[in-house]
């Protein structure tokens, strides 16, 4: 289902619409669906829109295309199991107009798959659909040039949603992470809390998320395969790095943005 950005209200106080593609119409609005996020008649439909998706796991590139195809049959799906094949894909392929892909792919992380992705296609549009914290992982993706963050926890509803968006030129973040965000903004506490997150590394923002869900040392040692006091290091300095003390003291501030 494509959609309209509102650039302002009238004399009669409708909200003014701009398409976010040229090739959208203008079209009486059925409902808002979100703020800023405007629903136009499904009569019309999207423009055809080219979409690569990329995972190492078979089964889940086959569940998106299976899932997509179900949204629209003007989506053109391709494929990737790797970033190596992903950027052959868009080299070939001139008109795919977004990525769907995970927030770490063979050890990469994010503004390292984004640079690799534009540098085969600058133009290309880029959403994470991860199984990793959006609280810890979405905003550094979005500063890095990504176009929106879903986590793969959400409803069909808000993927289909997000494939709009940002298929259709705009910015994708979930509207529990936009509160977050705002609700940032409003205090120190928070604001500081927010630019210790944009300190950590991508390694260090794995293990926080896994010990913050209550997770023993043993454990991250085991899911990361590394040595148990590794893995106490890097919680010295994911503590040093949030200003906190202990375990107790990093989920509360986790859980505050």
């Amino acid at each position: 289902m494509p959609y309209l950005r509102a650039t302002g209200c009238n004399k009669n106080r409708f909200p003014i619409l701009l398409p976010m593609s040229p090739a959208y119409h203008f079209t009486p609005i059925r409902r808002v669906a979100d703020a800023a996020i405007i629903c136009i008649d499904p009569a019309i439909g999207p423009t055809i829109m080219n979409i690569l998706i990329i995972d190492d796991q078979t089964l889940l590139r086959t569940g998106m295309q299976l899932f997509l195809e179900t949204v629209s049959s003007e989506y053109h799906l391709f494929e990737a199991p790797d970033l190596k094949t992903a950027r052959g894909v868009l080299k070939e392929n001139a008109g795919i107009d977004m990525v769907i892909t995970e927030v770490k792919i063979e050890g990469l992380v994010s503004s390292e798959i984004i640079k690799l992705l534009k540098s085969a296609k600058p133009g290309v549009s880029i959403l994470f659909y991860s199984g990793m914290s959006e609280r810890i992982f979405a905003l550094p993706a979005l500063r890095a040039g990504a176009d929106g963050f879903l986590m793969k926890r959400a409803s069909s509803a808000e993927l289909a949603k997000a494939v709009a968006v940002v298929g259709s030129g705009g910015k994708y973040m979930s509207v529990e992470l936009q509160a977050s965000l705002i609700t940032m903004m409003g205090t120190d506490r928070q604001k500081e809390g927010l630019q210790s997150i944009e300190t950590l590394s991508h390694r260090e923002r794995m293990i926080m998320t896994h010990v913050v869900q209550g997770k023993t040392t043993k454990e991250i040692a085991y899911l990361f395969n590394l040595k148990c006091n590794t893995v106490s290091t890097y919680k010295k300095r994911i503590y040093k790095k949030m200003n906190v003390t202990d375990t107790f003291e990093l989920s509360q501030k986790a859980v505050s943005f």
